[in-house]
């Protein structure tokens, strides 16, 4: 037990560094710090946010950050854009993840999730640009950065305070 607090330590200075360094590493979590968040995780959700984290080696605070942000983690959440569910997955995304039904909790976080470690894959465990790849298209982000527009920059930065304020939790 007594590693925790010091591998806790090591993650928050590594989310402690500005942004533009792109130096974050995601390391897997052991536990989710659900009521962190401005509205605590259901349980349900807490459930299959740490078993999909584990199944991908994801750190289970980071999905629930992104939950969090992008849909206050309601699972008939639909974006003006047409996303869809609990991780607002885009309808051509969700089937190329091979989610059959994006509005079934179960089957978005893990599709999501299953997306999200494809891109920290890709981008070398840069969460920077993972998070902005997720919210505006790994392409794109890939041409241009991890700043290809406003929403993304404001979507990392979300994404980043929640998921920070999960680690302090632990």
């Amino acid at each position: 037990m007594r590693t925790r607090p010091f591998a806790v330590c090591l993650m928050l200075l590594a989310l402690a560094a500005p942004l533009s360094a792109n130096t974050i590493t995601v390391h897997p979590a052991s536990q989710l710090a659900g009521a962190a968040f401005p509205l605590p995780v259901p349980q349900y959700l807490a459930s299959i946010i740490t078993d999909a984290a584990k199944a991908y080696g994801v750190d289970p605070n980071l999905v629930a950050a992104m939950a969090f942000r992008e849909s206050a983690s309601k699972p008939a959440a639909v974006s003006q854009r047409g996303a869809q569910g609990i991780m607002q997955l885009m309808p051509n995304t969700a089937r190329a993840l091979g989610v059959k039904d994006a509005f079934d909790p179960r089957d978005n976080v893990f599709g999501a999730t299953k997306y999200l470690a494809q891109l920290l894959h890709r981008f070398n465990g840069n969460i920077d640009m993972t998070l902005a790849a997720y919210n505006a298209g790994p392409e794109l982000v890939q041409q241009v950065g991890p700043a290809p527009n406003q929403e993304a920059i404001e979507y990392v930065a979300a994404v980043k305070d929640f998921y920070l304020t999960a680690l302090r939790a632990l």
